[in-house]
């Protein structure tokens, strides 16, 4: 991915970000890391000026919009507008409303304003909502439960390599989002779930009898049960309560949720499971793209592509950096596995793979066990 976009605003980005750490947030977005700033606007040569032309072009794709079709956008999601999560939808905003000389407008409506995830989601699918962001896997649907596989990749430039844009996999992921009525516009890796405690774990046996809060999907559930943990399915909005009164002890999250939502002032560890990658993803309502003039198309994606989503990578970077200092200034001990550990998670896991080659089918788990080497 390119990082130069990242120079220009950094300290107002981690004010954003920062802010973030302190709020509250819904589970699938909280991570969704943003960023206010943007690469300078396509300039005439020298000694020439600026024609309207390329005032329309943005990123570096240099997208020239001549289309005036008037066009709204209405995009819905779950974050908090302390997060960054809303700070990279005020930026696409910004970028669009600009880039399309005003003929393109961007409604956000945030918090859960319209509805719950699910609400949301499905809002989405019918098109009542054109724009959605927020994680991907089983809790979509279950054909996409491979992004739920536990221990995967070891870390995020693997992901990228495997499913960055133009790689088969990506290109098989669009598909499956567009079978389901999405267009994806942007896919990027916002952090590792990992685990925080109240019992000390410093290896694989220890996970045994843990008692783990987990989401309301059956995969998660099949690798904890696999790992010998007891995995109780509890709504994100009373996990908290959850934690204080001793329901269970354990949960799985991002850095940066677990802080954005304060789980962390009911947990004594955070243990680096690194066993599920986040996603920060933003979809569009694939009817809706498909309706809109082609240039119009060229320059949602260019934007997102050239400038948003390497400001979404490098501020979930900055937002699980800070989140980690938190946590340790408050006084939990963070406990790192063993390499070998992490792999025999993935070794035990295998009743979850079982379920997801089951849901997803044996073609595109070949293809992910090729991409991966294996």
């Amino acid at each position: 991915m390119k990082r130069k976009l990242v120079a220009a605003m950094m300290s107002a980005i981690m004010v954003a970000s920062m802010a973030a750490c302190g709020g509250t947030s819904n589970e699938t977005t909280a991570a969704t890391s943003a960023a206010q700033t943007t690469e300078a606007q396509t300039t005439a040569a020298a000694g020439n000026e600026t024609t309207a032309a390329q005032t329309s072009a943005g990123g570096n794709g240099g997208v020239e919009v001549t289309s005036t079709d008037k066009v709204n956008i209405v995009w819905s999601h779950n974050a908090a507008e302390s997060t960054s999560g809303h700070q990279m939808a005020l930026k696409f905003k910004e970028l669009t409303e600009e880039r399309s000389n005003g003929n393109i407008t961007v409604d956000i409506f945030s918090n859960g304003e319209l509805g719950t995830v699910p609400e949301n989601d499905q809002a989405l699918r019918e098109g009542t909502v054109h724009i959605n962001s927020g994680t991907s896997g089983g809790l979509v649907d279950m054909s996409l439960s491979y992004f739920d596989a536990p221990n995967l990749v070891t870390n995020e430039e693997q992901f990228l390599e495997i499913f960055g844009r133009n790689t088969e996999m990506r290109a098989e992921t669009e598909s499956r989002y567009e079978a389901l009525g999405m267009k994806v516009l942007s896919f990027v890796p916002i952090g590792f779930r990992v685990t925080s405690s109240n019992k000390e774990v410093r290896s694989y046996d220890d996970l045994k009898g843990l008692n783990i809060r987990t989401l309301e999907n059956p995969v998660p559930i099949a690798y904890w049960s696999a790992w010998g943990a007891n995995p109780t399915p509890i709504s994100f909005s009373e996990l908290y309560i959850a934690l204080q009164q001793g329901l269970v002890e354990a949960q799985e999250n991002t850095y940066d949720t677990i802080v954005a939502s304060k789980l962390y002032e009911q947990q004594k560890y955070i243990i680096n499971t690194n066993h599920v990658v986040m996603i920060g993803g933003v979809y569009m309502n694939l009817e809706f793209f498909n309706s809109l003039p082609a240039d119009y198309q060229a320059l949602l994606m260019d934007i997102w592509e050239n400038d948003l989503d390497d400001l979404q990578y490098q501020m979930a970077q900055e937002s699980n950096a800070a989140a980690l200092k938190t946590m340790t200034d408050a006084g939990l001990e963070v406990i790192d596995l063993p390499e070998s550990d992490l792999l025999k998670m993935r070794e035990e896991g295998k009743p979850a793979y079982d379920l997801i080659r089951q849901s997803v089918g044996d073609e595109l788990m070949d293809k992910l066990e090729a991409a991966l080497g294996q």
